[in-house]
């Protein structure tokens, strides 16, 4: 496990796929699967290698960014919304739209790694919530500034 020091500067995404069990009814669960593995290639490909990634349970995904602040964060997680456009062609659904919401913390003072995962995941409520296909991010214990 990581220790709340790595995330000086740092934050942590969660990533969820908007309307997946819609995916896996209308296409099947050999297709779900196709855009699961997908989405992690889109979102490999959107990070640095000082970065990891993992799927963390049905179409969730984490990622952890190592000295990345507010800035850097934000623009990865962009890269990440925005390369999902990607996955429907790839796995040849050319007519549905795959779309992400993400939560974000970046790590704020006094935050432990506990704090930092929560807000994350109150984040990604709250980007499911608005609508979807969208971020949501806090500093710390700050208020949302995407």
């Amino acid at each position: 496990m990581v220790g709340s020091e790595a995330f000086r500067e740092g934050a942590v995404l969660f990533i969820d796929a908007d309307h997946f069990k819609s995916i896996n009814d209308t296409f099947g669960h050999a297709i779900g699967d196709a855009v699961l593995q997908e989405m992690g290639s889109a979102i490999r490909n959107s990070i640095r290698e000082s970065d990891l990634a993992a799927r963390i349970g049905g179409e969730e995904f984490a990622v952890f960014l190592v000295e990345a602040g507010r800035d850097k964060t934000l623009e990865i997680a962009e890269r990440i919304r925005q390369n999902m456009r990607g996955v429907r062609r790839a796995v040849g659904i050319e007519d549905r739209e795959i779309t992400v919401s993400i939560g974000i913390c970046v790590h704020g003072p006094g935050q432990t790694l506990n704090d930092i995962l929560l807000r994350a995941d109150q984040n990604l409520y709250v980007a499911k919530n608005r609508g979807r296909d969208c971020i949501v991010a806090t500093t710390g214990f700050g208020p949302v500034f995407a």
